[in-house]
């Protein structure tokens, strides 16, 4: 009898380290696809700025260093929630990493031309 008790306390503890595992997976992945949105929206806006030569840079170049400080702030906290996972994998034994770089990448950060930030166009 305290055999399959055992067994039984064995499983839930092994289906709560999956889940737990999988929740981390799954808030890295989430910051991942909105640091991927703000990038694209960040490169979109830099396109827009090197057609123009019109007036509203300023507005431009002030939208554009909140969305880079946004997308700083971002990749730091996906930073802080891979090492959260890695923490846990390792708890668990799992100490192969291999997995985690190849489904979750990390964003590298962005820096934009010179020029952009100058006022000056092609």
């Amino acid at each position: 009898m305290k055999n399959k008790d055992f067994e039984q306390v064995e499983a839930e503890i092994r289906k709560e380290k999956a889940e737990t595992l999988g929740r981390a997976g799954e808030r890295l992945g989430q910051i991942l696809l909105v640091i991927e949105a703000l990038r694209q929206e960040i490169l979109s806006q830099t396109e827009k700025r090197l057609e123009t030569s019109l007036g509203g840079w300023d507005q431009i170049a002030s939208d554009m260093r909140k969305k880079l400080a946004e997308h700083a702030r971002l990749c730091d906290q996906a930073k802080h929630l891979r090492h959260t996972l890695i923490i846990q994998r390792e708890a668990v034994g799992l100490w192969s990493h291999e997995d985690v770089d190849r489904q979750y990448p990390m964003p590298s950060p962005l820096s934009l031309p010179t020029r952009i930030w100058s006022g000056e166009t092609r």
